[in-house]
């Protein structure tokens, strides 16, 4: 038997335990006894909201991250699943498409290097945990492409690039004004449905079989599009005619983050980016 189906699920929000308070983390811990940790927890936001927070996201995620490290080797646990990013991967000096063996070979990109590195440090640190050094704790590091999805953060000034675009669309729209982009259009990203992630995610929670590493999540480098073709796709979906201004005198983020999947998720079928944007919308509007 391969898999474990009989795994109880807790699901935790800000209100239940703050996790940039140690006390606060080790007495949710001893209250759930989990066996194992999904750690999605992040304070987390678009490119504007990282360049102009840099300090804060590093300081926060920092936290978040050794508390949850240290609460895992504190309570013995068997597995720690860690939700990184594409982000975290030098600007340069990489090998395109990137693999999971580039993560540190130099600095991130300018533009999210607090919150790059505060995912570099959960990635050492859990790899230290003395769990994985004895062998009875398992790490799987998953790092996604760019993620989009009905239950976003849709805040133009601190969402990432598809949600601020929905909600921009979705203004102009209504207000009958030119919908201004920040930026050229002309970065290039792989974006992945949070549905597929989350599928993932729960297969290796509930394996028996699993092994410490590291697994990039993405579509096949064929669907990389940039943001001005995301940008078509969404006027297209909302049917807006109006005019589209780029701003070039903003920054654009990284240009490219060109990522390969691990190999045991080269034939996973990924939601078509289309369909995804379509449900996203709906949601958006209905809610």
């Amino acid at each position: 038997n391969k898999t474990n189906t009989n795994i109880i699920f807790h699901f935790l929000t800000r209100n239940d335990c703050d996790l940039t308070d140690m006390q606060a983390v080790k007495k949710v811990f001893m209250k759930i006894k989990p066996y194992i940790v999904i750690h999605l927890a992040s304070m987390v936001g678009g490119v504007y909201e990282n360049i102009s927070n840099n300090y804060n996201l590093f300081i926060q995620n920092t936290r978040i991250n050794t508390n949850i490290v240290e609460a895992c080797n504190i309570f013995k646990i068997k597995k720690l699943i860690n939700i990184l990013s594409t982000c975290i991967f030098p600007d340069k000096d990489v090998t395109y498409p990137l693999t999971d063996d580039q993560i540190h070979n130099g600095p991130p990109h300018y533009s999210n290097i607090g919150y790059a590195y505060s995912k570099r440090i959960l990635h050492i640190g859990s790899g230290l945990l003395p769990g994985v050094v004895d062998g009875t704790t398992k790490v799987v590091n998953i790092i996604p492409t760019n993620l989009y999805g009905e239950n976003d953060n849709y805040n133009i000034k601190k969402a990432h690039v598809i949600p601020a675009l929905i909600h921009k669309t979705y203004q102009a729209k209504i207000c009958d004004t030119p919908l201004i982009i920040n930026g050229n259009g002309n970065a290039l990203r792989q974006f992945l449905y949070i549905d597929d992630l989350s599928n993932i995610i729960y297969n290796i929670a509930i394996s028996i079989n699993d092994k410490s590493r590291d697994l990039i999540i993405c579509p096949p480098e064929s669907s990389e599009i940039s943001i001005k073709s995301i940008v078509n796709k969404i006027v297209n979906i909302f049917k807006f005619d109006g005019e589209i201004i780029y701003d070039s005198t903003q920054p654009d983020g990284q240009v490219k983050k060109t990522s390969q999947s691990n190999e045991e998720f080269i034939n996973y079928k990924f939601t078509d980016i289309d369909i995804g944007l379509t449900k996203t919308i709906h949601y958006f509007i209905n809610n």
